[in-house]
């Protein structure tokens, strides 16, 4: 067990990325980052034999003489009719749901592992658009900013404010939408999902979760009787029927009926049960942060309360409260959401006075007759590719002079 938590979670970091920056909130990071490992979790469990054995075990009864286990169990894995004969009187069966259905043909057992780690690959694809429409520029503000000491404070803020005067300020509400886009996405992701999963397992899953549990408080006289059927066997059926063809001793094929147990789907039902329920939370968290986000939209003062919620032991004490709260108030909603992602990654001493120090610069500029109007914003490209042109390159090249500057004196 050690082993496979092991590999599970090696296998979560390295499709997971996970650092110190944020570019993100706790709900986004439900949908791709609990969700993938859930996912990817489950696929390894469903695979684990050691643990529970072998997925299918077939008895073909008297005519078993001559037929090798393994290949009987090898072949109705592969092309199992899984209908259980009318007949049948045991535990999980029900005559009435067969007889309404007629053979059924349930080979998706064979692709639950593949199909759970795809979903974990779709439940990313929202995260890997925000991250090429976030271009790297939380990462370029966090750079040596978001440890406890900071190196010269006063030069990376004076640097960092006239990066945000000159390349953000006003052009960067197509970020702040981006990021509610993703967050629809990650809404329509769920859906979507919810959509598969029911047609991966023939139409039994959209209403799954919530059969079981209304089967399950029933009282135990009345779960055994009548019309109900346990949920839980209709989807994953423990037992199943095969049919075995094979050349007899005369040269003629023969048909061998054999009674099949699948093992693994006491671990199927329980796996998707839970899937089912986390895909309603993810749903319910989804629908909420949309319908908070378009409040958000329309509210500056719901923004700024934000903003002090956050940083409410600074606010306190800081002596451009007034100017601050007027900025934020007033600024736009792309300015906004850059500074409250920074407000979550940078060291909040250094947020704060770099948030002082661009408010009262905002302030001069505003005074200013001379100042430039308002800037329209850059197109959708020119946003993606700002933080890595202008940002990086900028900075690079400065670490790089410096390092020649080093190797001069050095040479000196």
């Amino acid at each position: 067990m050690t082993s496979l938590l092991g590999i599970v979670n090696k296998a979560t970091k390295v499709f997971f990325d996970s650092n110190s920056i944020s570019v993100d909130n706790w709900t986004f990071k439900c949908f791709y980052r609990v969700t993938g490992a859930l996912c990817i979790a489950s696929s390894f469990l469903v695979t684990a034999r050691q643990f529970f054995g072998s997925p299918v075990v077939c008895d073909a009864g008297a005519a078993s003489d001559g037929i090798r286990p393994e290949v009987l169990d090898g072949y109705c894995w592969m092309y199992a009719t899984f209908k259980i004969p009318i007949e049948y009187k045991g535990p999980c069966a029900s005559s009435e749901q067969e007889m309404l259905e007629g053979i059924i043909y349930n080979s998706y057992y064979q692709w639950v592992p593949i199909y759970l780690f795809l979903l974990s690959a779709l439940f990313y694809l929202p995260r890997c658009l925000w991250l090429i429409m976030e271009g790297g520029l939380m990462k370029f503000f966090g750079k040596g900013t978001t440890t406890r000491v900071i190196e010269d404070p006063e030069e990376k803020r004076d640097k960092l404010v006239e990066f945000f005067r000159a390349n953000i300020h006003n052009k960067y509400n197509i970020y702040y939408f981006g990021f509610m886009f993703c967050e629809l996405l990650n809404v329509f992701v769920v859906l979507l999902a919810f959509w598969l999963t029911d047609k991966f397992l023939n139409h039994r899953f959209l209403a799954y979760g919530f059969k079981v549990y209304a089967f399950y408080r029933l009282p135990p006289e009345e779960q055994s009787i009548g019309p109900f059927i346990n949920p839980m066997c209709y989807t994953f059926p423990r037992i199943s029927s095969c049919n075995y063809y094979r050349y007899g001793t005369g040269g003629k094929q023969e048909s061998i009926n054999a009674i099949c147990i699948l093992a693994l789907n006491i671990i199927n039902d329980k796996v998707f049960l839970v899937i089912w329920w986390w895909f309603v939370f993810l749903l319910g968290v989804g629908v909420t942060r949309i319908f908070f986000r378009s409040i958000q939209v329309n509210s500056a003062r719901l923004r700024f309360y934000l903003m002090k919620i956050r940083m409410s032991r600074f606010f306190k004490r800081n002596e451009d409260m007034d100017k601050i709260r007027s900025y934020i108030c007033n600024c736009s909603r792309g300015d906004w959401f850059v500074l409250y992602q920074l407000s979550k990654n940078l060291n909040r001493p250094f947020f704060m006075d770099f948030l002082s120090k661009l408010t009262r610069m905002m302030e001069m500029e505003k005074k200013n007759p001379n100042c430039k109007g308002l800037d329209e914003g850059d197109g959708f490209f020119d946003m993606m590719l700002q933080p890595n042109l202008r940002a990086y390159t900028s900075d690079d090249k400065d670490d790089k002079d410096d390092d020649d500057d080093e190797e001069e004196e050095d040479k000196d």
